[in-house]
């Protein structure tokens, strides 16, 4: 389609169909998306390696080094040791800050407004395949490619049960991420920009949470040692679940208000 016909492609409207109109669409787009291009296969990739690596550390660490005496040769401790540090959530940043920059810059975002699709369609859209393929290759995968991997190297089946909570609490992990990177990329229109600020978001919490230990209590990037606690039975704050939730319902609003006064 030339960009004349495009311009003269009548205006939908978007409010007969609901706010969610052409959601089915959209999503079938995105899955095709995710891996015509094998961003599901490199996530997939890099977080088995890192699973696995973080499940087989106490074979590779020296016993006189000065880290050995904390290791332990417990299968579910190392399936789980690797998730306590950012490593899946810088993934899910990298994986995801171009979702909404690349579609700007081709002027294809333009061009999907003008059929029976709603705006939030496509950033809800854009949010749930990502978040499928992640759950996916992001977290199920490398679990149990380093459950099976810790089944054959210390000799007895980890704890299916806890790994399992964890996997499905985990998921609050990526779903904030790849919440930040869609809403970021409503008003942002670098993909530099978009990672940039992920990454402050990730890590200055827990600088200013060294100062006021409430703010790593409350802030949503502690949803990872939340679920990690909550599923190896551990205390775990509720704040952190609450301070969760009102930052998910924040980016929705924020990201569907930018997106809404947005011209393409």
């Amino acid at each position: 389609m030339t960009t004349q016909s495009i311009a003269h492609v009548p205006a939908v409207n978007h409010t007969r169909g609901g706010i969610f109109l052409g959601f089915g669409t959209v999503f079938r787009k995105e899955i095709a998306e995710w891996f015509r291009g094998r961003r599901a296969l490199i996530v997939g990739g890099v977080s088995a390696a890192a699973a696995i690596l973080s499940t087989i550390i106490p074979f590779i660490v020296p016993k006189d080094s000065p880290g050995a005496a904390v290791l332990t040769m417990d299968p579910t401790a190392n399936v789980l040791m690797g998730w306590n540090g950012l490593t899946f959530a810088i993934v899910a940043v990298l994986a995801t800050m171009s979702l909404v920059a690349t579609e700007r810059d081709r002027g294809t975002l333009g061009w999907n407004l003008t059929n029976p699709v709603s705006p939030t369609s496509i950033l809800a859209a854009k949010w749930a395949a990502a978040m499928v393929v992640y759950a996916l290759f992001g977290v199920i995968l490398p679990l149990a490619l380093s459950a099976a991997v810790a089944t054959l190297i210390y000799g007895s089946v980890p704890d299916l049960g806890t790994i399992g909570l964890f996997a499905g609490l985990y998921l609050t992990v990526p779903a904030f991420y790849i919440g930040l990177t869609v809403a970021l990329g409503t008003g942002v229109k670098a993909t530099a920009g978009i990672a940039g600020i992920g990454f402050l978001v990730m890590f200055l919490p827990s600088g200013v949470g060294a100062l006021l230990p409430i703010v790593n209590e409350v802030s949503p990037t502690s949803i990872g040692a939340w679920a990690m606690a909550t599923a190896t039975g551990a205390p775990a704050s509720v704040l952190t679940l609450a301070g969760w939730l009102v930052s998910m319902a924040i980016l929705a609003v924020g990201a569907k208000i930018v997106f809404d006064r947005q011209e393409f």
